[in-house]
């Protein structure tokens, strides 16, 4: 606790109370700096990188890190236009990345822009994929572009981690919190049984764990400004037009390869490599 005297520099001294600070929010520790983040990202990229090109060919594996790179700079991008950031990119071993701002949205209709940044901006990683086909005509350059397109789809559903969970949550939540907790249990119990059963172990574990945390957090998103009317429209609007244009991507890589829009062709395409 310091001491000051008055302004004339005489009197007794007299304690001033140090300010308060206010206490951290859950996940918004202190970052790493720059050497170990970039350390961190380099493994975890390697790690991620090998696990795809073992599961899913070369041609997953880099669609898969450049995508991952791409999507999370959408969210960074999002985040920095809409006062949260300065905003970084973490890469999560075997399953992905995230974007962490340096503070909390100030509303849920920002949020919402910010988690649909990513799956929209994302897309743009698949062009070097399309143009790498246009110019040779080998098709497994397709598996990649299907690849950034997939994994944007997935973000969209919404259960936590993924980024579905925030674009749509809010709007869940106005017509009624339980109902939003309703759906994300729902939709979370049949993506992790999905995942379990095309033997995504990994994904579907941290798919459960991230849910599992939600739900014990109580309020999702306690901090911000609830959606008004209009806001409330326009997530649902920005939500299905997202969605929209990541299965556009889809369809466009089985156009690309005559290939007919069902799920024995999306398989046989993830097959690739």
């Amino acid at each position: 606790m310091s001491v000051t005297r008055g302004p004339w520099g005489g009197g007794p001294a007299r304690p001033v109370p140090p300010k308060p600070q206010p206490p951290r929010r859950p996940g918004f520790q202190k970052p790493a700096t720059p050497t170990q983040q970039f350390l961190i990202n380099l493994v975890s990229s390697l790690l991620l990188a090998g696990y795809l090109w073992w599961a899913m060919g070369p041609f997953v594996a880099m669609g898969g890190i450049l995508g991952v790179f791409v999507h999370e700079y959408g969210h960074v991008l999002a985040m920095n236009a809409l006062g949260c950031g300065p905003a970084r990119i973490v890469i999560i071993p075997f399953f992905g990345g995230a974007a962490i701002p340096a503070r909390p949205p100030s509303s849920e209709f920002r949020d919402v822009i910010i988690s649909l940044a990513g799956p929209v901006f994302g897309l743009l990683a698949a062009i070097p994929f399309f143009a790498a086909y246009y110019f040779t005509g080998f098709g497994p350059w397709l598996g990649g572009a299907f690849f950034v397109a997939f994994i944007n789809l997935l973000n969209l559903v919404p259960a936590p981690p993924l980024d579905g969970s925030k674009a749509l949550g809010p709007a869940l939540a106005r017509i009624h919190p339980k109902f939003e907790r309703g759906v994300l249990i729902a939709v979370a119990a049949v993506a992790v049984l999905w995942l379990i059963s095309r033997g995504s172990w990994i994904t579907a574990t941290f798919l459960g764990i991230g849910v599992l945390g939600v739900l014990r957090r109580g309020a999702l998103r306690p901090y911000a400004l609830r959606l008004s009317g209009r806001e409330f429209v326009y997530a649902i609007a920005l939500y299905v037009a997202a969605a929209a244009l990541c299965l556009g991507a889809m369809g466009a890589t089985l156009y690309a390869l005559g290939e007919p829009v069902s799920p024995l062709s999306v398989f046989h395409l993830l097959r690739f490599g």
